[in-house]
């Protein structure tokens, strides 16, 4: 996928995007179009059957292989143990890969950067693929049954919401801590103290547009990696020495 399959994701969402700007009604395209979502829908059948054959047989995540739990300890947490080096951590909901191909391109015309492709925690819901990103959560994730909900637990301590995940983060870096919706940073509404080492920010508008309003969510896609974009050049010009987005 991360090599070559990753680009049918990026060739169905740019042809998705023109059918839904520029559609003629003329029946023979229509038709055409027909043909191209039943061709994309059938090999992504194969592909999901293939998946879960393959996890049936060996787990989760592949042996060897980078997890989401594992990022905030190996991407963010050793660049704090430098006193005075500022690290933002975005948090992207449903960034996926073929996304972060593309926004890599474009953050590559304005500095170094680096994408590395990362197992996401299952089941892919927010509220657990969120905690996966927190601090320890390699060693200390864990999910439990409450009614009819599976509700992520790190430590001894439930993080299914926003309020609860930024409060751990809080617990452990105290005042060099800050968070953010990313849209507020962007417009230049976050004040951000000098004690400030890590800055986390937090979008969730793909994943809100694609779950609310489908047929406007591929515009979306396009204007959030804008954003993106723009808050690290803002971040670079407020002092931040690393940049980490995880999705």
């Amino acid at each position: 996928y991360t090599s070559t399959l990753r680009e049918t994701d990026r060739h169905h969402r740019e042809f998705e995007q023109i059918a839904g700007d520029h559609m003629d009604p003329d029946a023979i395209l229509e038709g055409v179009v027909a043909q191209a979502r039943r061709r994309y829908q059938r090999l992504m059948a194969d592909v999901q059957a293939a998946f879960i054959r393959h996890l049936e047989g060996e787990g989760w995540p592949p042996a060897g292989r980078l997890a989401n739990a594992d990022v905030f300890d190996k991407f963010v947490a050793p660049k704090l143990q430098t006193s005075g080096r500022r690290v933002a951590y975005i948090l992207v909901d449903a960034l996926r890969f073929e996304l972060g191909v593309a926004l890599e391109r474009q953050l590559a015309a304005d500095g170094k950067v680096t994408l590395h492709a990362a197992h996401a925690q299952l089941p892919t819901v927010t509220p657990i693929g969120m905690a996966s990103l927190l601090p320890k959560a390699g060693q200390g994730l864990s999910l439990r049954r409450q009614d009819d909900k599976v509700v992520p637990v790190l430590g001894d301590v439930q993080v299914t919401n926003v309020t609860q995940r930024i409060a751990v983060l809080r617990s452990r870096y105290g005042e060099r801590f800050a968070e953010s919706a990313l849209n507020e940073f962007v417009r230049g509404k976050v004040v951000v103290p000098e004690t400030v080492e890590l800055l986390v920010l937090r979008t969730n508008e793909i994943d809100d547009r694609l779950e609310n309003s489908p047929e406007t969510a591929l515009d979306v896609i396009h204007d959030a990696l804008k954003r993106l974009r723009g808050a690290v050049n803002e971040l670079r010009k407020r002092g931040f020495k690393d940049v980490i987005i995880a999705t």
